[in-house]
């Protein structure tokens, strides 16, 4: 089969490079945007407490709002606000208001802190309904414009966190680390096959296919989300770069690995390209199939994160072995020999002295080669002991400077963690009857276990009261 396969592809290069092209074209142009989803609750199974409480809260209390954003002031010197200062966080917060900026709903000052250091204004904003629903974010980017210059030449400091402000910035230090990423995969890959091959051509080889399957794959997976309705998180594109650079060039060097062997055995360039699809066909099929079937087993999680997660991986590693298969041996066969240009060293066979003395070494003592790597193991697994998760999804994926996380420090300097966005806690009458009164003090009890501050909830016409506590 990968016989045949090759020799298709070897006599109808231009065939095959034009249904690629055509299918990039067509996949690129009309496939769905790839948008991550920044509601981690979405990837939650609906039986955990947390989702069924936000469904609660949805049918009792929809008029809720949690500011989307929060303002935080404070002095330059870190001194005490002024009465003059708390004036100026009023004007301030007025203009913001007047200048009716787009998705802002109401931006209102509340009273300074205990310890007099920082005063807020929390930013109403409409939900977001969707994950490409930018609003939010491109209000926060509005609001941080025309806040910059009404405190300069203050006294004052003043930055925006909240959810959606780091929203924002997760996302730009998102962009910042794939595009590290990126670039730290490509040398490396560049380095190392010039090493290997010493050829400017094989080294960018797999950059410019494998750049091109990468649209392709990104398509695909974004018909697929739709299709499936599959929550993609931000990791993803970071992730797909690693994996779609790591199987796409393993695939090219072992059939490039074998052109050459053939090369050398006295072949003609296209025998020798159609001896190599048929010897690597198979060994990168099962490959990659193995592979494939092990991101699949991702969707049987309870997780939403990972089911989303092993169909996108599978998706690339598929179009990366058809490539691999197609494209890069269609490419190579109308290249020849010229694919190794300027070096001269394919056509020699080279001794491998080294790496056969440590062969020969390994098969004369097999036992301690054993135990010298199962100790190698075992150290590095020792750090595993001082491992500790974080499970701070904002803090883990925004950087330190980031104005979110600098100014949210700044908030908890003067405030208890959970005031300005605190917990609800849904109670529920069991009969379906309204909640009064008597209910109250029988919660109010059962409330002072929790630490933290708990705000009791006012009588209400509905069987369902809700109660905040901030930590």
């Amino acid at each position: 089969m990968f016989a045949a396969l090759g020799r298709l592809v070897v006599r109808r290069p231009w065939w095959v490079i034009g249904v690629w092209l055509v299918a990039a074209v067509a996949i690129v142009g009309l496939a769905p945007k790839l948008t991550a989803t920044t509601d981690e609750a979405s990837f939650l199974p609906s039986h955990y407490e947390s989702i069924q409480a936000q469904e609660i809260q949805q049918a009792a209390f929809p008029q809720a709002q949690t500011p989307a954003a929060i303002i935080v002031f404070a002095r330059e010197d870190g001194g005490k606000l002024t009465d003059a200062d708390q004036a100026k966080v009023a004007s301030i917060v007025d203009d913001l208001q007047a200048a009716k900026i787009d998705d802002v709903t109401t931006i209102a000052v509340t009273p300074v802190s205990g310890n007099g250091l920082v005063q807020i204004a929390p930013v109403v904003m409409p939900d977001v309904t969707s994950p490409s629903d930018t609003s939010q974010t491109d209000a926060v980017k509005a609001l941080r414009d025309a806040l910059a210059p009404q405190v300069e030449g203050t006294d004052l400091r003043a930055g925006i966190t909240g959810s959606a402000a780091q929203q924002l910035d997760s996302q730009a230090s998102g962009d910042r680390a794939s595009a590290i990423i990126g670039i730290a995969t490509i040398l490396l890959i560049l380095v190392l096959l010039l090493v290997i091959f010493r050829s400017p051509i094989i080294a960018l080889l797999p950059i410019v296919v494998i750049g091109a399957v990468s649209q392709i794959a990104t398509g695909l997976i974004g018909w697929a989300a739709e299709a499936f309705d599959l929550k993609i998180d931000s990791s993803v594109t970071a992730l797909l770069i690693v994996v779609l650079f790591g199987v796409g060039t393993d695939y090219i060097l072992f059939l490039m690995f074998r052109y050459r062997e053939r090369l050398r055995a006295g072949d003609d360039p296209k025998t020798a390209m159609i001896s190599a699809v048929a010897r690597v066909g198979e060994a990168i099929t099962s490959a990659a199939g193995a592979v494939i079937v092990a991101f699949l087993v991702l969707t049987l999680s309870t997780l939403g994160l990972f089911k989303s997660l092993g169909p996108a991986l599978a998706i690339a590693v598929a179009v990366t072995l058809l490539a691999g298969l197609t494209l890069v041996p269609a490419v190579v066969s109308l290249l020849g020999t010229k694919v190794f240009w300027p070096s001269k060293a394919w056509k020699t066979e080279p001794t491998g002295a080294r790496f056969a003395a440590i062969g020969d070494a390994m098969g004369r003592r097999p036992g301690r080669f054993a135990l010298a790597s199962g100790g190698v193991m075992v150290v590095l697994a020792l750090f595993a002991f001082g491992f500790s998760s974080n499970f701070d999804l904002s803090a883990g994926s925004t950087a330190s400077n980031a104005e979110s996380t600098v100014y949210q420090d700044v908030l908890l300097t003067s405030l208890p963690a959970g005031s300005t966005e605190p917990s609800s806690v849904f109670l529920r009458s069991d009969d379906g009857a309204p909640w009064t009164r008597p209910r109250s003090p029988r919660s109010a009890t059962r409330s002072r276990r929790c630490p933290g501050s708990v705000r009791s909830p006012s009588p209400s016409s509905r069987p369902t009261s809700r109660w905040r506590t901030s930590r």
